[in-house]
This record gives C-alpha cells, sequence and structure tokens, in this order.
C-alpha cells in the first residue's frame, strides 16, 4: 500500500506580545503583535532554527527609570542575550524590523517616536553585527504582524479599517545590509501630503517561505 503523507505541521497557538514584552524560546511558536510607533525587533537563528520577538515603545529609558524592555536600549540587547543564554551564536542571528510608523498626526514630534525608535534598533543590531534582512517601517499606519520562530517567517498586514483600501506604494529596497545610514537615510523620506512614506526592505537571504500555516488561515497577510 502507499504510503500516507505526514500530517501537515501545525504551529502552536500565537502568543501575543504586548507593549514592553520580549520572549524567545527553543520550541517552535507563532509571536504576534500589534505596533504603532513602537518597534518590534524579531531575531532567528538561522542555525538552531528558533527565534524571539520584542516590542519597546520609546528609544531610550530615562536615568531615574525603571530597566524595562519598553524601552529600546534596553529590549533589543535583552533579546539578543536572552537567545544567546538558549544557545545561539551572533553570527547565526538576523534580525527583521517592524513598526515605527506615526499614527498620532499630532506633528513632528510624534514621528521623531517612531524614528528614533527605528535607529535604536539599527545602533543595537549594527553594534552586534547581526544583519537586518527585512524590514516593514514608517508609513501612517499600524501594523499586526505574526512570526513564525521555526522557519524565520514574518507575516504582516495593516491594522483597523483601511486595511481594506489600497496602502500607498512602498519604497522597496533590495539587498539591504545593516546599515544605519541607509534605513535612518528611508524613514525620513516623506510624500506629496508631507507624511512618511512607507518603507519595505527585503534582501536575498530573507527566510524561503517554509511556513505556509500562518498565511494560508489569513488572507491579507503578506510576508516581510
Amino acid at each position: 500500500m502507499p504510503r500516507r503523507p505526514p500530517p501537515s505541521k501545525q504551529l502552536q497557538p500565537t502568543r501575543t506580545l504586548m507593549p514592553g514584552d520580549l520572549y524567545c524560546d527553543r520550541s517552535p511558536q507563532c509571536l504576534g503583535t500589534v505596533l504603532g510607533s513602537c518597534v518590534a525587533v524579531c531575531l532567528w537563528d538561522s542555525q538552531l532554527r528558533f527565534g524571539g520577538m520584542n516590542h519597546f515603545l520609546l528609544p531610550n529609558r530615562p536615568s531615574n527609570s525603571e530597566f524595562s524592555p519598553k524601552f529600546g536600549d534596553v529590549a533589543v540587547p535583552q533579546l539578543i542575550e536572552a537567545m544567546l543564554e538558549l544557545g545561539s551564536s551572533l553570527r547565526h542571528l538576523q534580525a527583521k524590523l517592524f513598526g515605527g510608523a506615526y499614527v498620532l498626526h499630532a506633528g513632528d514630534p510624534a514621528f521623531a517616536v517612531g524614528r528614533r525608535n527605528v535607529e535604536i534598533a539599527v545602533a543595537e543590531l549594527r553594534r552586534q553585527r547581526i544583519p537586518i534582512v527585512a524590514s516593514r517601517l514608517s508609513g501612517t499606519q499600524g501594523l499586526v504582524i505574526r512570526q513564525c520562530t521555526e522557519c524565520g517567517d514574518v507575516w504582516v498586514r495593516p491594522t483597523g479599517a483601511r486595511e481594506r483600501m489600497p496602502p500607498p506604494p512602498p519604497i522597496e529596497t533590495l539587498g539591504l545590509t545593516c546599515s544605519a545610514n541607509d534605513i535612518t537615510t528611508a524613514m525620513v523620506i516623506q510624500g506629496e501630503d508631507g507624511l512618511p512614506v512607507p518603507v519595505r526592505t527585503r534582501s536575498t537571504t530573507a527566510a524561503s517561505g517554509e511556513c505556509q500555516t500562518c498565511a494560508a488561515s489569513h488572507p491579507g497577510w503578506r510576508r516581510a
């Protein structure tokens, strides 16, 4: 008798990260979060095939504030350290960045928060020489993201009712490496209305799309 093919692999239920959260684990997970001006760094170990995510609100921790991952200069090093404690090596880590949007429409300071969040993430990753292989940054709309920690895929869709409207065409940059200048330069690009333009970067070393389960049941999601 012909052998029956094995059942398709199912992801574990989504673990949702709230602002200030950080999570990584060696077991396969599907991590999710919702971003506006906040930023999420998704790390993945290409050798051991596991990953983690953080979600931070502000770039820098004030000197009189708690040592919390709600600040980027705490959250990014803590996520890297958590990956290393689980057996990762820096040379096997890669990163994907999301968020940093201008969503408050209250003037330049609101946009500056998102931009500075991106800048601190890039600076911390560059300091550890961790390549950024994909990103979806800036723009005027929030994002919902899901990360499969087993294959490294991250799936993205817009938030709110406007997700039914065609999004403005993003600026795409292929083959982007971890360059603070590249990303921060892209972040200040504005459209004719003076608002930040969505920026999507994707390198040829990004994940190969093994995790079809995440997208199959969620029409409208796109792989970053």
